[in-house]
């Protein structure tokens, strides 16, 4: 049975708060929990910047453990209530808190002309180690998308795109295909509960995945902020070929076994001769189908997909009665 752990005393708080207070930081005891030895500093305020940096509220959480590490999280938050954090992780306080006021401020807001950007990191003591995005929040009028990268080597990052509630009652209508035309590490959305989700292929290292993330945060901003301020037919011409070869990529699964039959129905009939690069060809071409199959980021599933179709509504948002007899791939 697991023993609870001891609360914070006097004295441990006097230790623990002694570098913050050299650093002009001041503990809220009425807010600090001391009973699962959890600390929280007084917020301090910070103006805006004339490059755009939006004004942020910052507070500091120190939690420590019987075991004697400690996590220091930094919370910034705008006035419209959207927040980024940063955490760091070791056996001393004033480490921790060098690493996070090493940190700028600007790193974790990246600021657009149709979107916000706020990216939470972790941060290493080691002042060689480099930051690792842990998650990235992009704010738009029309929906928020949360990329949140996981720490495991080789699994993707999960991507989750939930609507801005409207006060007509209108729904917002995507077409499937939305992220997957950015590329191929992109996957279709799928519907769930009012919201979508999607995945992202994230390669490499740490630092790696961090700067794969944060790109792919930029640009999946940028095609959205796009994309929602145009009409759907916009989407669907602007991005035509990408969805084709979207829709190509989803039919990779069920073109592996007609490739198959179609090979062994071609083979007794094609006078191959002196061409035995088209027998080659044929004889991989299931192979080659069943390779890609598994480079897909989403789950192989054996359906036909529904051809990109050109909407004529005029927004992405839609009445209740029509949002319930639109397609899933209108767009």
């Amino acid at each position: 049975m697991a023993t609870a752990p001891s609360p914070l005393s006097h004295h441990d708080i006097l230790g623990m708060v002694e570098p913050f207070t050299r650093r002009s930081r001041q503990v809220d005891l009425a807010a600090s929990d001391r009973l699962n030895r959890r600390l929280l500093f007084k917020p301090i305020d910070h103006a805006g910047s004339a490059s755009g940096l939006p004004a942020l509220r910052e507070t500091l959480q120190l939690d420590s453990y019987r075991s004697g590490n400690f996590d220091l999280t930094r919370t910034l938050t705008t006035e419209g209530g959207q927040t980024a954090t940063l955490q760091a992780s070791g056996r001393h306080p004033a480490a921790l808190l060098a690493c996070i006021e090493a940190v700028a401020l600007a790193q974790q807001f990246v600021i657009g002309g149709d979107f916000r950007i706020a990216r939470s990191y972790n941060v290493s003591s080691d002042a060689t180690a480099p930051l690792v995005l842990t998650r990235a929040v992009v704010h738009l009028q029309e929906l928020t998308l949360t990329l949140a990268v996981p720490e495991v080597r080789g699994v993707s990052a999960d991507i989750t795109l939930t609507p801005t509630p409207a006060g007509d009652g209108s729904a917002l209508v995507l077409p499937d295909d939305l992220l997957a035309v950015i590329g191929w590490d992109w996957t279709r959305l799928v519907g769930k509960k009012g919201e979508w989700e999607s995945k992202l292929r994230l390669r490499g290292g740490a630092a790696r995945r961090t700067r794969r993330a944060e790109q792919a945060a930029t640009c999946v901003a940028q095609h959205l902020a796009q994309a929602l301020t145009e009409p759907p037919a916009r989407f669907h011409e602007r991005h035509l070929r990408a969805r084709w070869w979207a829709a190509l990529r989803r039919a990779i699964p069920i073109l592996t076994p007609a490739s198959l039959i179609v090979t062994v129905l071609l083979f007794p009939r094609i006078d191959f001769g002196d061409k035995p690069g088209l027998w080659l060809m044929l004889y991989h071409l299931p192979t080659a189908l069943i390779a890609l199959s598994f480079c897909l980021q989403e789950l192989p599933e054996f359906v036909i997909p529904p051809l990109p179709r050109r909407s004529d509504a005029p927004t992405w948002r839609l009445r209740p009665q029509q949002a319930v007899s639109a397609q899933p791939n209108t767009g």
